[in-house]
């Protein structure tokens, strides 16, 4: 067909195209046009459909009738159960219709649902059919990023612990509405493209006596339009059921009895016996579902023990905003990998270029929908399991019949099994380190390597060019002296001619003696080079290093991560009030997995003192009490200054005999009165720019001590962490503190400049070493001259 009646079959037929918008008149002429459009072009499909099928004769079916059934089928009623569902996957119409959520972003993720019974042997298919297309706006776009195709359907068979999502691992097989045969995370061309209304059928023959056994077909309207496609070997011998994943489509699936027959006699899902099926999951035997809310310390294991987890209980349903970005990736939507200032990994930053899930509007309405679909879930938020308001938020949510609510506690000593994990996982990294530091040093031999081999290659070229340049000088020799011979023997006769004449002799200026006249410089000539006297020693590779664990490692517990758990102003503006559940919270069970109760709080105790430290307050404000000490700073420094430019100006006017006759202060810390000292001269009068800037120094940094411990209102904040110094110097006097602005490099040598007022003690905190209340500023100026 050409391309014209090809896009006139797209716009007639209804394929995955999009809609009209809603509440678009159409008139009933146009109504009337395109129907008449679509008959037509039906008409040439038709037409070219069977001039194909005359020219190219369809292979014969291999596929035979299958035999009447004998057994009554399964008690259960094949459907899509909801716990099987993804969450934005809603079974209706007794679990025979799937319909997707698409609002607040969830128009761009795929749903999947996986049947309730499962095909172990014998020769089985069910039938889909897309029965409405939805085109859901998508708001402003902020980049053209919109995963395509907007409406897909793929249909197969999985295992029942495989993902909900077809196409992902080794555990499912499936065809799409593209085209397109996923076997394990292979993606092949296979078939034409799938279109509305069309019922589809997926065949799966696991009968040993079929010559098409262990494969899968696809057909369309009773046709088959893929050759059979061979099983992975991973899913011999295992139980296999139907499963579907759609996006922004209506589907509907029938398990018999068939809306179109095949070619040949075949048996569907629903009709299938015990001896052939087998249920999925049962429901729990209390007729309750686990809601696990695990509670662990920021950056101690969280993530790696939820990973263990969900790889030992494949059946629960993690709810987090991890969850939601790898749900977007496997959906298609491409993600910035470069990760921004507010990425952490209990709220990472999607930065997909799309709004609607980059403000995860999706997570609102699955926060919603979840609570309504029974199953076993694992919220994960890190920050919100330890405070007791926001676990009070999830409680209420999830407080149903169905539900059983489970406080996990994961603190404190991790076991052996996991510790090993995390051993072996640093294990790998070093090793992947060391291997690819051995690659380098073998690829920087090899160069080397052909380096010398090329150096001795044009030496050899060297030595041959002067050979053969040698050579070519003797013949020209012996060719002058017989032309001379000549010469005398035609001039002189005989005599002249017994004489033999002066042949040149050749030299090559190479350190070796003149070769005489009429001998050639041989190879065995040649005196040895240095170089051709080392005896070749042939080069030992170097083995692969094998790395051990130091002991310094073996003694970690928890992997690092490259992106911390919260972000920093998150921790330090909430890590005070991080606490264990309480029994009247509201749980049905509280579970310490790692340690026992007791000392589950006292490791979360100890945690929240250590962050006092090593965690700045980001919402601290300065109190009145600095502010007014502060003032009054500026205006003693201020009259400071304009005593010493009076002095300075009444100095000028002094003779040397009145200037000598000044005495030196002895004691400095006994001056009274500094404003007056010998002969009326300030304290400071001789203070340059560099003096100035310490007594400020000095100043502020005592002011900032006591003011931070007066704002913070905590007895367990012993103070300033020497790392955050910078920090609240700005928050409270609205400038920066840059070390090198004084000559040094790290704040610690900055407090070393001033140690007189402030100094560094354990755990690198910055104390005051004066009183917060002084009589007056004098102290400060008194420090700054003695030093």
């Amino acid at each position: 067909m050409d391309g014209d009646a090809d896009a006139k079959r797209q716009k007639t037929e209804e394929g995955f195209v999009a809609r009209p918008a809603e509440g678009e008149e159409v008139k009933q002429e146009v109504k009337e046009e395109k129907v008449e459009v679509k008959e037509e072009v039906k008409q040439e499909v038709k037409e070219e459909t069977t001039q194909e099928s005359q020219a190219t004769p369809e292979p014969q079916e291999k596929e035979q009738d299958a035999a009447p059934l004998t057994a009554p089928p399964l008690k259960e009623k094949v459907l899509f159960d909801t716990a099987d569902c993804m969450l934005n996957a809603v079974p209706s119409l007794g679990g025979k219709v799937l319909m997707p959520l698409t609002e607040g972003g969830l128009q761009y993720l795929m749903a999947g649902a996986r049947c309730n019974v499962g095909i172990k042997t014998g020769r089985y298919f069910y039938e889909v059919k897309v029965i409405e297309t939805l085109n859901p706006s998508e708001g402003l776009q902020r980049s053209n990023r919109t995963p395509m195709p907007r409406q897909l359907l793929k249909l197969g068979f999985s295992t029942l612990d495989a993902p909900l999502l077809l196409g992902e691992t080794d555990e499912s097989v499936s065809f799409d509405s593209e085209g397109f045969f996923y076997c394990g995370k292979q993606r092949v061309p296979m078939s034409q493209r799938l279109c509305k209304d069309q019922v589809i059928a997926v065949l799966l023959n696991l009968d040993q006596s079929s010559p098409n056994k262990n494969t899968v077909s696809l057909f369309r309207e009773g046709v088959r339009i893929t050759p059979p496609q061979a099983l992975p070997a991973g899913l011999s011998g295992k139980t296999l059921y139907p499963h579907v994943c759609f996006k922004n489509i209506t589907v509907q699936a029938n398990f018999g009895p068939p809306m179109v027959p095949l070619p040949f006699k075949c048996h569907m899902v629903g009709q299938a016996p015990a001896s052939d099926a087998e249920h999925g999951v049962a429901p729990a035997s209390d007729g309750k579902y686990e809601v696990i809310f695990p509670i662990a310390v920021p950056d101690e294991g969280t993530f790696d023990w939820l990973d263990d987890f969900l790889q030992k209980n494949p059946r629960y349903v993690e709810l987090s905003d991890r969850a939601m970005g790898e749900w977007a990736e496997r959906s298609g939507v491409a993600r910035n990998k470069t990760h921004s200032w507010k990425h952490c990994n209990d709220k990472p930053d999607l930065q997909t270029g799309l709004p609607l899930l980059d403000d995860f509007g999706a997570r609102k309405i699955l926060g919603v929908v979840a609570p309504t679909q029974p199953r076993n879930y694992v919220v994960m938020e890190i920050k919100s399991n330890l405070l007791k308001d926001e676990r009070q938020q999830f409680i209420r949510r999830f407080k149903r019949p169905g539900f059983k609510l489970v406080a996990q506690v994961v603190m404190g000593e991790p076991p052996a099994e996991f510790k090993a994990a995390v051993h072996q996982i640093l294990l790998e990294e070093k090793q992947k380190k060391a291997d690819e530091e051995w690659q380098q040093r073998k690829a920087q031999r090899e160069t080397e390597r052909i380096l010398r081999a090329r150096e001795k290659e044009m030496e050899e070229v060297r030595r041959r060019a002067e050979e053969e340049a040698l050579q070519r000088a003797q013949a020209e020799a012996n060719a002058q002296a017989e032309a001379v011979r000549a010469q005398l023997i035609a001039q002189g006769g005989t005599e002249l001619a017994a004489t033999e004449p002066a042949v040149p002799s050749v030299e090559i200026i190479d350190g070796t003696q003149p070769v005489p006249p009429g001998e050639v410089k041989h190879e065995k000539d040649v005196p040895m080079t240095e170089a051709s006297q080392e005896k070749k020693v042939e080069e030992v590779e170097e083995p692969r290093p094998v790395v051990t664990l130091t002991d310094e490692e073996k003694a970690v517990c928890f992997k690092q991560k490259a992106t911390s758990d919260l972000t920093s102003w998150t921790l330090g503006g909430n890590f005070a009030r991080f606490c264990l559940p309480d029994a009247d919270e509201g749980f049905d069970e509280i579970r310490y997995g790692w340690s026992p109760a007791e000392q589950c709080k006292e490791h979360l105790h100890k945690w929240i003192l250590k962050n006092k430290i090593l965690c700045r307050m980001e919402d601290i404000l300065p109190s009145d009490w600095f502010h007014s000490k502060a003032a009054e700073w500026q205006k003693v420094l201020a009259d400071w200054h304009s005593k010493q430019g009076e002095f300075a100006a009444k100095q000028a006017y002094e003779t040397e005999e009145q200037k000598e006759e000044k005495k030196e202060i002895v004691d400095v810390m006994a001056v009274e009165d500094i404003c007056n000292t010998v002969a009326a001269e300030p304290l400071f009068a001789k203070f340059t720019f560099e003096d100035w800037a310490l007594l400020s120094l000095r100043l502020e940094l005592h002011l900032l001590v006591h003011s931070f411990r007066r704002d913070a209102n905590d007895e367990e904040r012993v103070g300033i962490h020497e790392n955050h110094l910078p920090f609240y110097y700005n928050k409270y006097y609205k400038k920066g503190l840059q070390p090198k602005n004084y000559g040094v490099e790290t704040v610690e040598d900055l407090a070393g400049l001033v140690n007189d007022t402030v100094v560094i003690c354990p755990p690198k905190v910055l104390e005051s070493t004066l009183a917060p209340e002084q009589e007056g500023n004098d102290i400060f100026v008194k420090l700054t001259e003695e030093a």
